[in-house]
């Protein structure tokens, strides 16, 4: 059986995974040993409540200390409602790093949510190969265990939602003889659309945060 304790991994310069904070002084003690400026939950109301943590409070402490405090819940265990929510949540990481902030990403273990989500951004974002954002993901957070079928299922998702622009973009890139492949153009397309918008999407503005995560 699991059990809690306060512990992380560095994934990036700019990317912490690590187990929930229990108690203001946790939200101190990660600040303080990490050097991270802003947290980002993945922990869903459920989780709150299963584990008495009170995010009013916590979220006061982070004010005091000049942390950011930033959350997209996901119900743990649920890949439909991971896939449906980690488009929002990669979102929101991205504009947390591109704000300049050192994010320290957790769900409750830091082992399945909160990997899932910074694997997402690695590869959708930074556009790692698949590989390459495994073994860096894996070398700071050995056992993480993403789920494949949601990030998949989301990408799928993408692909659907903003198929015009990907055949818009494609179209371009094949004009252009970018790559003179029409595969490898469908492909680059996809992955420039993505990017693109999930730039843009955005999840839950942070509460304790003059970033305008609105716009």
């Amino acid at each position: 059986m699991w059990t809690w304790s306060l512990n992380w991994g560095d994934i990036t310069p700019h990317i912490v995974i690590g187990t929930c904070p229990m108690t203001p002084d946790d939200v101190v003690r990660i600040s303080e040993k990490t050097g991270a400026s802003a947290l980002f939950s993945l922990q869903h109301d459920d989780c709150l409540a299963y584990w008495q943590i009170d995010d009013d409070t916590m979220r006061r402490t982070a004010e005091e200390i000049n942390v950011v405090m930033a959350r997209c819940p996901i119900r743990d265990f649920d890949i439909a409602d991971m896939r449906k929510n980690l488009p929002g949540a990669i979102s929101t990481l991205t504009r947390l790093i591109t704000a300049g902030h050192r994010t320290y990403v957790h769900c409750t273990a830091g082992l399945g949510r909160a990997p899932l989500t910074v694997l997402g951004y690695l590869i959708l974002i930074e556009k790692h190969p698949k590989q390459a954002a495994i073994r860096l993901l894996m070398n700071g957070r050995p056992g993480a265990m993403p789920a494949w079928e949601a990030f998949y299922g989301a990408c799928y998702d993408l692909e659907a939602q903003y198929r015009k622009s990907i055949i818009k973009r494609a179209y371009a890139l094949y004009v252009s003889k970018v790559n003179n492949d029409p595969l490898l153009d469908w492909k680059q397309a996809k992955s420039d659309i993505f990017k693109s918008e999930l730039t843009a999407l955005g999840c839950q503005p942070p509460k304790n945060t003059p970033i305008d995560f609105t716009q």
